[in-house]
């Protein structure tokens, strides 16, 4: 019986990793998220060139000009992940990103627009 429950627990163990592997690493946590707008909205204040056309943005704040960036997927970034067996991968943020993420953000970037009208 123990034998049993000790198998149960392993698989359910395996299926949980499976599943992690298979949703978590496809898409950007909102960590890595705040995390790669922070940066790029940095540099954008510290005098990095943008790499959008900064005249055709109704806000010029560096955060929203990092957003703009991230969406039109222009952003040269990675995010470095642990992989098993120790070690690193880095993978691109522009293939991270999901349509649900680039709904967030949009949403984030019109309810920007309206703030700055009023």
């Amino acid at each position: 019986m123990v034998f049993i429950v000790s198998e149960i627990r392993e698989s359910s163990v395996w299926n949980i990793r499976e599943v992690y592997k298979s949703t978590i690493k496809s898409k950007i946590t909102r960590f890595e998220l705040a995390r790669v707008i922070g940066a790029r909205a940095l540099q954008l204040a510290l005098g990095a060139p943008p790499l959008v056309d900064v005249n055709s943005l109704p806000v010029k704040d560096p955060v929203y000009i990092a957003i703009v960036e991230l969406l039109n997927g222009q952003l040269p970034m990675s995010v470095q992940r642990p992989v098993e067996g120790g070690g690193y991968e880095l993978i691109p943020v522009s293939k991270l990103i999901t349509p649900e993420t680039r709904r967030y953000l949009s949403s984030l970037l019109e309810s920007w627009d309206i703030s700055s009208r009023v």
